[in-house]
């Protein structure tokens, strides 16, 4: 068969993704893949933050490093490709799979294999968190609050797969979750008022499917934000079908805006997810930015 390019591939696996399901799936990647005629390297990831440096040190011989996993694994490749200038490929077998999302969700393995390979390489924006002295980068999104507090209550939800782990989360966050005073700067602009999430999107998808900024574009050089008043249980659990269709922009609650700049200050501490994983809980004050065409990517 012909080669699908003429790109040499850095496969970097996270093999704990998806429950183990990723593991599951590195023989049928490594069949396709040979089958393809790529010509690759395949690596598995060992620690957090490994799937970065194997990335950000991939040496010129590779044109590509792709990234097997989910949003977490994606969001480490995408900080290494970044230092080491390289394009990045995208094959998705996480629990939530959200970035995905913004680029077109396609059928089988063998379509995305495809597109990690042989597709068009294109820039896209990225975001800078900056919580508790740390510089972080996020490539789908950021949320502070509720939002966070589900991403945390999910993790430990083992068991279940996709958009009913999330909502399974959502549930028992609300019986316990408590909102929080918040001053908002959005490029200038103030908001004020007790607020009970805030999501930043790069991409149009948090949570395994919540359409939370279902305009956002990854290449426009704006970050996407929705914020959420603050609401009662049953409320939330009247606006959440709007939210998996994308149309609770619609509700009183909720304002929709776009900026290039945020910052936060939340009069409690609160909880903060990047790309699904949670690098602080106790936040008082964040800076968010966005970061124009800063990773190329095989779309």
């Amino acid at each position: 068969m012909r080669p699908v390019g003429e790109r040499v591939v850095k496969f970097i696996v996270n093999p704990v993704s998806g429950n183990g399901r990723t593991r599951r799936l590195l023989p049928h990647l490594i069949k396709i893949a040979k089958r393809l005629g790529i010509e690759f390297d395949l690596q598995l990831t060992q620690a957090p933050e490994h799937a970065t440096e194997l990335a950000s040190n991939s040496s010129g011989e590779f044109d590509v490093v792709v990234a097997v996993g989910g949003d977490g694994t994606i969001n480490e490749v995408a900080a290494g490709a970044i230092k080491s200038q390289k394009a990045m490929g995208v094959v998705p077998s996480g629990t939530g799979n959200d970035f995905v999302r913004s680029m077109g969700r396609l059928k089988h393995l063998h379509d995305y294999l495809h597109r990690a390979v042989a597709g068009r390489a294109k820039l896209i924006d990225v975001g800078s968190l900056q919580v508790e002295g740390k510089d972080m980068l996020f490539v789908n999104g950021v949320g502070v609050g509720f939002d966070a507090e589900v991403a945390r209550e999910s993790l430990n939800l083992t068991k279940l797969k996709g958009l009913s782990r999330y909502l399974y989360a959502v549930i028992r966050t609300l019986s316990k979750y408590n909102a929080s005073e918040m001053q908002i700067e959005l490029d200038g602009q103030i908001i004020k008022g007790r607020t009970f999430l805030v999501a930043i999107g790069n991409g149009i998808s948090a949570g395994g499917g919540f359409l939370l900024t279902p305009d956002a574009k990854l290449d426009d050089g704006l970050l996407d934000t929705c914020i959420v008043s603050d609401v009662s249980f049953s409320r939330v659990l009247q606006v959440i079908p709007s939210v998996l269709r994308g149309t609770h922009a619609r509700h009183k609650e909720v304002s929709m805006n776009r900026a290039g700049t945020i910052r936060i200050e939340s009069e409690h501490p609160v909880a903060i997810h990047r790309d699904g994983e949670i690098p602080a809980d106790k936040a008082t004050r964040i800076s968010i930015e966005v970061r124009p065409q800063a990773l190329k990517i095989m779309s």
